[in-house]
C-alpha cells in the first residue's frame, strides 16, 4: 500500500510540474485536489484490505495454534499408550520366558521318554515287525525338531503299542539273517518282548540288529534239550519253551561261544584244501618220524666191532655184525664196503660213496614235499582272505554298511582261512626243519662210518 501512495504522490508532482509548465495554477490545484482525494480513497481501501488480511492471518494463526494444541494432546496420548504398551510388553516377555521354560522342560521330558523307548525298541523283537518306528523315535531326539501335540500323541501310541506287543505271542514267516550273513526266509515265533525263535532247516534264537532292525540268527548251538524244546514248540507239542528273559544278555553270551565245527564252516570252502594239506603233512611227518626212529641205532659200537674183525681178517664175522642192523642206512653202507674187500682204494671209496648216495634219498624222502606243503598252506589261506573280502564288498554293495552283522560271513572267511593256513603251515615247517636236521645227522654218521671202514680195509691190505 505504501508503494501505491508513493506512486500517487509522484503522479501528483508530475501533474503539478505539467501544470506549472502550462502556467495554469487553478487547473493544477484542482487536479491536485482530485488526485489527493483519489489517493485518500485508495489509501482507505488499502487500509481496509490490510485489516482484512490481518484478520485472516490472525484466524489462521489461531487455527494453527488449535491444531498444535491438538497435536500436543495427541502426542501426550501416544506417549501414554507407548508407556502402557512397554509395560505390557515387559509383562508378556516375562510370561513368555516362563512359558518357554515350561515348554523346554516338556520338550526335554518328551525327548527323554523317546530316548528311553528307543533303547527298548533297539532290543525288542517287536521292532522286526515295525522297523519304521526306529527312525520315528530317532527323529524325536534331534534338537532341531520341536515335538508338537501330534508327536506326543504318537509317542504315547508307540509306548502303548510296545506294552501291548510284549504280551503277545506272534507266529509269522519273514526274513532273517543267518549265521553266515545271508538273508533267508524262516518260520518265526516272537515270544512277547523277550526274544524270537526261528526254524528253517535249523532251529535257534534270534536277536535284533540295532542298526537295520532285522532279526539275526544267534551264533552258537544251544544244548540239545533246548533245541528239542524249540522244535516241540514249533510243532505245537508243548506250551513250555526256553526263552531269554535277560533282555538279550544270555543270547549275546551264547553268541560268543562257537564250536570247532562252526568255526571251520565259517571259514568257507577253502578250509577243506587247507585241512587236506594238514592231514597229508601229518601222515608224511608221522611216516618220517617212524622211519628215522627205526633206522637210528648205536652205530659207534657196531663200527668198533666191525673194525676189529676187519683188522683180524674176519670178513664173514664183520659182515654178520653189520647184518644185525639190517635195513639201516649205516649198516647198508658198511655191508657195501665189506663187499669190496681186496679192491683198490679208489674202487672202495667209490663204492662207499655210491652206497651213501643210494641211502641218502631214503633219509630225505618227503622232506621237500613237506616244505612245499608248508608254503602252500598260507597261500591257500591268503586266497581265502581275498575271496572273503570279495564277498564282504558284495554284501556292502547290496546292503550298505548299516549293520556289521551282514558282513560277518565274508569277514569270517577272510580271517579264519588265513589263521587256519598259518596254524597248519607253522607246525609243518618246524617238523620239516627238525626232520631235515635228523636226516643230515644220519647222513653224516654214514659218511663217518664209511671213512672208518675204508681206513680199516686199507690198513688190512697193507
Amino acid at each position: 500500500m505504501k508503494k501505491r501512495v508513493i506512486v500517487l504522490c509522484a503522479a501528483a508532482a508530475v501533474a503539478l510540474c505539467q501544470v506549472a509548465w502550462a502556467a495554469d495554477l487553478p487547473a493544477a490545484a484542482s487536479a491536485v485536489r482530485q488526485q489527493l482525494h483519489q489517493a485518500q480513497a485508495e489509501r482507505a481501501q488499502t487500509g481496509q484490505e490490510i485489516a482484512q488480511e490481518r484478520a485472516e492471518l490472525a484466524r489462521r494463526v489461531a487455527a494453527m495454534r488449535a491444531q498444535l494444541e491438538a497435536k500436543q494432546r495427541r502426542l501426550a496420548d501416544i506417549r501414554a499408550q507407548l508407556t502402557a504398551v512397554s509395560q505390557r510388553k515387559a509383562e508378556l516377555s516375562q510370561e513368555v520366558a516362563e512359558k518357554q521354560g515350561d515348554l523346554k522342560e516338556l520338550t526335554g521330558t518328551v525327548r527323554a521318554q523317546a530316548r528311553e523307548l528307543l533303547a527298548i525298541a533297539e532290543r525288542s523283537p517287536v521292532t522286526a515287525e515295525y522297523p519304521e518306528r526306529l527312525e520315528a523315535l530317532r527323529a524325536y531326539i534331534g534338537k532341531s525338531r520341536f515335538p508338537g501335540l501330534d508327536d506326543i500323541r504318537r509317542l504315547v501310541d508307540l509306548f502303548f503299542g510296545e506294552m501291548t506287543a510284549t504280551g503277545q505271542i506272534v507266529r509269522r514267516e519273514g526274513e532273517i539273517v543267518d549265521r553266515d550273513g545271508n538273508q533267508i526266509k524262516a518260520d518265526i515265533i516272537r515270544l512277547g518282548g523277550f526274544c524270537s525263535i526261528y526254524r528253517n532247516g535249523q532251529t535257534g534264537f534270534l536277536t535284533l540288529g540295532q542298526a537295520s532292525g532285522q532279526l539275526l540268527a544267534v551264533g552258537g548251538d544251544p544244548a540239545w534239550n533246548v533245541l528239542s524244546s524249540l522244535d516241540d514248540y514249533f510243532d505245537d507239542q508243548t506250551a513250555a519253551v526256553y526263552m531269554d528273559i535277560s533282555g538279550g544278555a544270555s543270547l549275546r553270551q551264547m553268541a560268543k561261544s562257537s564250536t570247532l565245527g562252526e568255526t571251520f564252516v565259517a571259514g568257507g570252502p577253502l578250509m577243506w584244501p587247507i585241512l587236506f594239506v594238514g592231514l597229508l603233512a601229518l601222515v608224511l611227518v608221522g611216516e618220517r618220524i617212524v622211519f628215522l626212529r627205526r633206522v637210528r641205532a648205536n652205530t659207534d659200537e657196531m663200527m668198533s666191532e666191525v673194525a676189529m674183525l676187519v683188522s683180524q681178517g674176519d670178513m664173514a664175522g664183520a659182515f654178520s655184525v653189520a647184518e644185525e642192523q639190517k635195513g639201516r642206512p649205516t649198516s647198508n653202507v658198511i655191508k657195501a664196503g665189506l663187499a669190496l674187500v681186496g679192491q683198490p682204494q679208489e674202487v672202495i671209496e667209490s663204492g662207499l660213496a655210491e652206497a651213501i648216495l643210494r641211502e641218502t634219498p631214503r633219509l630225505e624222502r618227503f622232506l621237500q614235499v613237506l616244505k612245499v606243503l608248508a608254503g602252500v598252506s598260507p597261500l591257500l589261506g591268503l586266497l581265502g582272505t581275498v575271496t572273503g573280502m570279495i564277498n564282504t564288498f558284495n554284501v556292502i554293495t547290496v546292503h550298505g554298511t548299516g549293520d556289521p552283522r551282514l558282513m560277518a560271513g565274508g569277514i569270517s572267511e577272510a580271517l579264519l582261512t588265513t589263521e587256519f593256513g598259518l596254524i597248519v603251515a607253522i607246525p609243518i615247517l618246524i617238523a620239516a626243519s627238525l626232520l631235515s636236521q635228523k636226516a643230515q645227522r644220519l647222513a653224516g654218521d654214514m659218511e663217518e662210518k664209511a671213512l672208518a671202514l675204508a681206513a680199516a680195509l686199507m690198513k688190512m691190505e697193507k
